[in-house]
């Protein structure tokens, strides 16, 4: 009885799941390259020379709105995302080289409906829907799959071509092949990105689940003004220099000051989740160190660097290709059996 109420669950779920599991697992595998695919689109980001702190924050200066990432060895360029969205990328020399509208190009495209669906917030929630959905679907597959006896001779795949009445076997076999050979790392994605679109309530659970905190001492803060990015970044250096700052909000909170984010040495999160505020006289108005933050907290602040392999090296990102080709191909591969076994039995 169970295993056919999964049959029917596993059998819908992935009829309405199934444009929107190719369409999000074609996008992401592609922003695991991102920054190659843009290069490749646009030559003149191929620099050789990365721009200095000094360089960027001469930048950084002409903007009121919006936010900024600070340099790096694999995104050698200042990059600037204004108040409209729209990303300027600059050389060292602080010459624009290329400004991208949001959804000006394919890549924009890509993003954006990875992130939301194109649609914004009403994206995102619906992101979070699919992703339990899609969770769901797998774990009514593998009930309806599950053998009580193990064997390699399960994951094998005997090939027939499309035009043998044999290749509705080879659909099948290959559909619960790649579901298995892949299982890890398709589950870490779907988990991860699900996690991702709620991540407030996974990080306040996760903070009531594991409250130890580590303790720091406090340092005092600096009496020093700072006016200008240049400054700001010198401050939050000799203020913090086992971390780097990665962001900077360049639009002047209400009080006036503003924001930077950090990233302290041990951290997964490539932004960083520690802040350092200025007040609108320039002086240094609260840091908040990620590392005094509970240890659910830290924890939940991981999920975002597994999902997007900026940890685990070439290991992890093979992984996780190989979930996101999985969860390309076992929609089509169950859809085209679905579709097959229908047809057959109307003939």
């Amino acid at each position: 009885m169970w295993k056919q109420w999964s049959a029917r669950i596993h059998k819908w779920l992935g009829l309405t799941l199934t444009v929107w599991l190719v369409l999000v697992a074609l996008t992401g595998t592609l922003l695991f390259y991102k920054t190659e695919l843009l290069q490749l689109s646009y030559p003149q980001l191929k620099l050789q020379q990365v721009p200095t702190v000094a360089q960027a924050a001469t930048v950084y200066d002409r903007y009121e709105a919006g936010y900024a990432y600070l340099p790096r060895a694999d995104k050698p360029w200042i990059e600037v995302v204004d108040g409209a969205g729209t990303i300027h990328y600059y050389d060292a020399a602080g010459e624009l080289l290329l400004a991208r509208p949001l959804l000006g190009d394919w890549l924009s495209w890509a993003v954006e409906f990875h992130h939301h669906l194109l649609l914004h917030e009403l994206g995102k929630e619906l992101q979070g829907i699919f992703g339990l959905l899609s969770l769901l679907l797998v774990v009514a597959g593998l009930a309806r799959w599950w053998p009580r006896h193990w064997s390699w001779r399960l994951l094998t795949v005997r090939w027939q071509w499309p035009s043998s009445r044999q290749f509705m076997a080879t659909l099948w076999q290959l559909h619960r092949s790649v579901a298995m050979i892949a299982l890890l790392p398709l589950l870490a994605l779907l988990l991860t990105g699900t996690a991702i679109m709620y991540a407030a309530a996974v990080s306040s659970s996760l903070d009531q689940w594991l409250p130890g905190r580590q303790t720091l001492n406090a340092q005092p803060l600096p009496k020093t003004r700072a006016l200008n990015w240049q400054q700001r970044l010198e401050l939050a250096a000799s203020y913090w220099p086992d971390q780097t700052t990665r962001l900077l909000y360049l639009a002047p909170t209400e009080a006036g000051g503003y924001r930077m984010r950090l990233q302290h040495d041990a951290e997964w999160h490539p932004n960083g989740r520690s802040y350092l505020e200025f007040d609108a006289a320039g002086q240094l108005l609260s840091a908040d160190d990620v590392r005094a933050k509970s240890r659910g907290f830290q924890l939940s602040q991981m999920i975002y660097p597994l999902h997007i392999a900026a940890v685990g090296g070439v290991a992890w990102l093979t992984a996780l290709i190989l979930g996101g080709l999985a969860l390309m191909l076992l929609p089509i591969t169950g859809v085209w059996f679905w579709w097959r076994r229908r047809a057959a039995s109307r003939g």
